[in-house]
């Protein structure tokens, strides 16, 4: 079984500075629910959090299972994941792909996730609000576990180093 956190901190222009930065950098895996979902291909925690001056919170906690339908199949990523993320399951192994922002479609292999082996991708990107027009920067973590059903904890995600790690950490200035 495939077990998926996405964590997504958003934050704009007046908390981009150094001692803020440390502050998203902290944030790498989050706690698991106590009661383990139902056993099924993959388990999906995604988390929204958003950053101010003030505080660091966490203002949306989902959770669901996917069966095949959650791998990717080539052509357009229909996935629970990110456009960006392509998962393939092979035997008992998972490959993890990922495009980045200019060659979107076209997805590489970043690791081979084989069983009892947790994997990290994390990303950065830029957008702006509709309704205002003003900046925002999300910093999104992956978190990826293959193991079995039976090995859910609340803590699952808690190892400081994966066995894999990927960072595309564009430099996001306001020209681009």
């Amino acid at each position: 079984m495939l077990f998926v956190q996405e964590i997504t901190l958003r934050y704009e222009k007046d908390v981009r500075y150094a001692n803020y930065a440390n502050q998203r950098k902290s944030v790498r895996f989050w706690e698991l629910p106590e009661s383990p979902p139902e056993e099924n291909e993959i388990f999906f925690q995604k988390i929204f959090m958003w950053q101010t001056p003030e505080k660091l919170a966490c203002y949306q906690n989902q959770v669901k299972a996917y069966g095949t339908e959650g791998f990717f199949g080539g052509g357009f990523n229909n996935t629970p994941f990110s456009g960006r993320i392509g998962v393939i399951k092979e035997e008992n192994n998972y490959r993890i792909q990922y495009c980045d922002k200019k060659n979107l479609g076209f997805y590489t292999t970043r690791f081979l996730l084989k069983p009892e082996e947790y994997g990290r991708m994390i990303f950065n990107e830029r957008g702006a609000h509709d309704y205002t027009g003003i900046w925002y920067y999300d910093l999104i973590t992956y978190n990826f576990i293959n193991t079995d059903y039976d090995q859910y904890r609340k803590n699952l995600f808690f190892r400081k180093v994966p066995d894999h790690e990927f960072k595309d950490m564009q430099y996001l200035r306001y020209c681009r």
